[in-house]
């Protein structure tokens, strides 16, 4: 382990330590209570993500302008920043946690837990991605994607203990954020895509004991089940277990306070293909489900599956808002969720009955849910492994109708903020596909016809959303379209205001009862983590983090070109009085170097990009060979590939040269003729932009 200090710490600690150390005692219930901070992942328990303060408002959101900004090097920024008396702490890839002056944006220290990447997929894939921590007593806490659960002292960014909470080389990681509520540490993983079977535990937060893990998927029946509900779980499976594992709850994790229980979304299970999956079907639980568990003993109390038997990844691991809403004239305690299949769902938290859902999104999967039974009415041939062609077009898809970008709620409006997106994707069964046993067709129609952005008439549909749904009426009140998808989570404000960052380098203020927008200001970095506020004396703080993460590395092809958007990762705080500027954005990149000479025909050339997509490997390199060129990236863009990489290249995917970086063996997926087409397919990807620079030279 690491832990860096600066010098400036000594200074700013002297001021803000008292402060830290008295307020970190707090409980769990006062910490959410407590207006100038944002002390939780959704700002309280309830995670509505709602900030009470009103100084900056939509009559003088005009004048906001930057207080600070700091860099820092990461793949992108994910995480939710915690704000606690003048001290922030987050997290970057690699689970690198940083704690800086809220007030001037100096770093007081940053912890490096070392993460390795060389075990599993999950782990490599999951490093550059980490949405960020829990702070409570003290102590700060942040899940590794080699699978640790690490406590850090919050004053001096020292390790306090740590805790291996899942199998880093049984392709599990962690890229969530941990919660706490009285003197416990709730953590899930992942990541169901490459067959992890789903659990979340509970730590007691000072000694990191263990005290109950709930798995949300059954185990192998040789073995004796964990509990009786997974016994009755085991019969919607066709061979009575989850051969290939599912459900992980890598990301939503929400408690009650109110009822002492958590909440937990789940993902869906491999393979994807759930004829193979699961022959004869069944709806194979607790996949894709919003459980309800005992807070104190992990017990099950109530489940709801949005997606029985899902086919498609439209998975429930999304953001949940706790509220307290008049229902038919009823005072009702909710659940509300987004989930990726489309669909806004309502839910009474004491039981998990329903109570509304409504399509915020188009979808063609289901024509809608039965109140009665709660189940989606599917439309005919989406199941593709049912069709001749043995595929169908869906929408949503895999990105679903909302991904983990947060939402938020205002009990001020009354509206769920929703950063929501439309895509259409093709599905075709192949068992030769790693991930899953399905080919995508992810872009189609959307790609423009040299596979660098959007379409023309895809430009015109806008698939990016920001919609502002009402609960109660289970509609939408307003709308902003965008080109872009993938926008970044909300902060709904009591000054009336709804902040947004951008998939296209710009953060955003709407006024939160029309949607009219109030102010704009250009950040240079795509963004998809969550702005919060703060204040500090008599100054409201508004943090935004930028830089694209995750997914996003795969969408560089949509707009990772865009020199609005590829700027480095920023910390950025804005307030009425600010006064300063963001440093310039450099656009420019190195030089391509000069691609090897082509031995590959017209044919394997294509071979090859078809191969490129069914190996996954646009998933870190980003899609049609197109990846990220910011030089705080940990994974190369392979259009700039040196003449020794060219000539490492079959050993490196076949024999995992570079295993240490992340980059494993492929030689269980690909064999040394469909290598060898790969890379025909990257040499003319180079050549073409190698050529491209000449003439433009």
């Amino acid at each position: 382990m690491s832990v860096f200090n600066t010098t400036k710490y000594l200074l700013a600690s002297a001021m803000l330590m008292s402060f830290v150390h008295i307020n970190c005692l707090a409980n769990d219930e006062q910490q959410g209570a407590k207006t100038d901070n944002w002390m939780q992942h959704g700002r309280s328990h309830k995670e509505q993500r709602f900030s009470p303060l009103e100084q900056i408002n939509s009559s003088n959101v005009s004048g906001l302008g930057v207080e600070w900004s700091v860099h820092i090097p990461s793949d992108g920024l994910a995480a939710t920043p915690i704000v606690i008396d003048g001290v922030i702490y987050m997290t970057s890839s690699f689970a690198r946690v940083w704690a800086i002056n809220a007030e001037t944006g100096e770093q007081m220290w940053m912890f490096d837990p070392q993460a390795g990447v060389h075990n599993s997929f999950a782990n490599s894939y999951s490093a550059r991605i980490n949405k960020g921590v829990a702070v409570s007593k003290g102590k700060v806490y942040v899940g590794s994607p080699d699978c640790r659960l690490i406590a850090i002292n919050a004053d001096t960014g020292k390790q306090i203990w740590e805790k291996l909470t899942c199998d880093p080389s049984a392709e599990y990681a962690i890229t969530g954020a941990p919660r706490v509520a009285n003197g416990k540490v709730f953590i899930g993983n992942g990541v169901s895509d490459y067959g992890a079977r789903g659990y979340v535990s509970a730590y007691a937060g000072d000694t990191g004991k263990l005290l109950w893990r709930f798995y949300t998927v059954p185990g192998n029946p040789d073995n004796p089940h964990e509990n009786e509900i997974l016994k009755m779980a085991a019969g919607t499976w066709a061979d009575g277990w989850a051969k290939n594992g599912g459900g992980s709850a890598w990301d939503a994790i929400v408690y009650d306070a109110e009822l002492n229980q958590l909440y937990i979304g789940t993902d869906s299970a491999l393979p994807w293909d759930v004829s193979v999956r699961s022959p004869g079907e069944g709806d194979n639980l607790f996949t894709n489900s919003i459980i309800a568990l005992d807070a104190d003993t992990g017990k099950y109390i109530w489940h709801y599956q949005t997606v029985p038997a899902d086919a498609w990844d439209l998975n429930a691991a999304n953001h949940m808002i706790l509220a307290d809403l008049d229902v038919s004239g009823k005072k009702e305690k909710v659940l509300m969720q987004a989930p990726k299949n489309g669909f806004f769902y309502l839910l009474e938290r004491r039981t998990g009955k329903l109570l509304s859902a409504e399509k915020y999104v188009k979808v063609t999967w289901a024509s809608h849910i039965d109140m009665k039974t709660g189940r989606p009415i599917e439309n005919q041939s989406v199941r593709y492994y049912k069709n001749k062609s043995n595929s169908a077009e869906v929408t949503p898809t895999i990105f679903g109708g909302h991904g983990w970008e947060s939402m938020s709620y205002s009990p001020d409006t009354g509206l769920v903020y929703i950063p929501a997106h439309e895509f259409t994707s093709t599905y075709t069964s192949d068992p030769n596909a790693p991930v899953g046993g399905v080919v995508f067709n992810y872009y189609g129609e959307d790609l423009n016809e040299q596979k660098t952005g959007l379409s023309e008439a895809t430009k015109k549909r806008k698939i990016g959303k920001l919609i502002a749904w009402d609960p109660i009426k289970a509609s939408p009140v307003w709308k902003v379209e965008s080109e872009l998808p993938l926008n970044g989570g909300v902060l709904s404000t009591a000054g009336n205001l709804v902040f947004q960052g951008s998939a296209d380098g710009h953060f955003m203020a709407y006024e939160a009862d029309s949607g009219q927008l109030l102010w704009k200001l250009k950040t240079g970095s795509a963004t998809q983590a969550s702005p919060v506020s703060y204040m500090l004396g008599d100054k409201q703080y508004v943090l935004i983090p930028v830089g694209a993460s995750g997914i996003s590395r795969f969408m560089v092809p949509l707009y990772g070109t865009a020199d609005d958007a590829k700027g480095p990762s920023r910390l950025i705080a804005f307030t009425l009085n600010g006064k300063q500027s963001l440093p310039e954005v450099s656009t420019s990149t190195m030089s391509v170097p000069e691609p090897p000479k082509q031995t590959g025909s017209k044919e394997m050339i294509a071979e090859g990009e078809q191969l490129y997509e069914v190996a996954a490997c646009g998933v870190c390199h980003g899609s049609t060979a197109v990846g990220q060129r910011s030089i705080s990236s940990s994974i190369p863009d392979l259009r700039y590939m040196r003449k020794d990489q060219h000539t490492n290249f079959k050993d490196t995917v076949i024999k995992g040269y570079r295993r240490q970086m992340g980059m494993l063996p492929f030689d269980q997926i690909i064999n040394n003729e469909q290598v060898e087409a790969i890379h025909a397919f990257l040499i003319d990807r180079q050549s073409r932009l190698y050529e491209a620079e000449q003439q433009g030279k």
